[in-house]
């Protein structure tokens, strides 16, 4: 899929711009709540006026939407390609090895010719289960 310009709304734009002048406000306010250091005043000016723009001409940030969502593009791309590739078979495939070798099967999908149905039936619980779940 992609990013269609003209799909666009006004009100996109606006919390874009809030976003980002939000996530400005945080990396400058950050060693002064964390650290008890001074403010980054650079990056408060920087959400300020991330702030200005979203609320008086969210239209002109559309550049830069167009060039974050060219980004956000890239990196979807890669995460769901080499990232979760990597996390597959680095992590679970591995495991699942170990497991295999252990004989452990948490889904316990072994095959029974002589089964009609691997269904399991549940006990019957009373309708006042639900007064006191703990």
């Amino acid at each position: 899929m992609s990013f269609d310009p003209s799909t666009v709304t006004t009100k996109q734009l606006r919390n874009f711009g809030w976003l980002m002048a939000g996530l400005f406000l945080v990396i400058g306010l950050w060693p002064l709540v964390i650290h008890g250091t001074g403010l980054r005043s650079w990056s408060a000016v920087v959400a300020g006026l991330w702030g200005a723009m979203a609320l008086a001409w969210p239209k002109g940030l559309m550049p830069v939407f167009r060039g974050w969502m060219w980004f956000a593009e890239k990196l979807g791309w890669f995460n769901t390609r080499v990232l979760l590739s990597v996390i597959y078979y680095v992590l679970l495939t591995p495991i699942s090895l170990f497991m295999r070798m252990l004989g452990k099967k948490p889904l316990q999908c072994d095959f029974d010719p002589q089964k009609s149905s691997y269904r399991e039936t549940k006990a019957v619980r009373t309708p006042d289960h639900v007064m006191k779940p703990f």
